[in-house]
């Protein structure tokens, strides 16, 4: 019985990791010129310039700050929760990764807005799903 329950655990594991392994890499978004960098899997990426030492990844460009993954909610092979924060830390916003067929990644913002992007020196809200192209 202990054995066919750790087997269980363990294949669920490694689904799961699996699944959040779909979500690494470089991505780039014209429409917002703004990069996404992106480990679900493992926080391991380094933002220098900021206090943080190792995040799920990034969101930078023509944005209003640099937004963190600091939380992965939940994932699977198509789809990630995450918590996004700026990084003055006073606005947070849950994002939803989705995979596409064509190997970018679809960003959703999930309810209250808080990210904006930079026009013509002012901010505007960001539009509520933007696609970005792997690097």
């Amino acid at each position: 019985m202990k054995k066919t329950l750790f087997t269980l655990f363990f294949a669920l594991m490694t689904v799961a990791g699996w699944a959040q392994e779909a979500f690494t890499g470089t991505y780039y978004s014209k429409e917002l010129k703004a990069t996404l960098r992106i480990n679900l899997v493992e926080k391991n990426i380094p933002l220098k310039d900021l206090d943080f030492d190792e995040t799920y990844g990034y969101m930078t460009g023509n944005l209003n700050g640099t937004w963190v993954i600091l939380k992965v909610k939940k994932a699977d092979d198509k789809k990630a929760l995450v918590r996004m924060v700026s990084d003055m830390g006073n606005d947070a916003q849950d994002v939803e990764l989705k995979r596409t067929d064509e190997g970018s990644v679809e960003l959703r913002l999930v309810g209250e807005q808080n990210i904006k992007t930079v026009e013509d020196r002012k901010y505007v809200k960001m539009p509520k799903v933007a696609v970005f192209q792997k690097k």
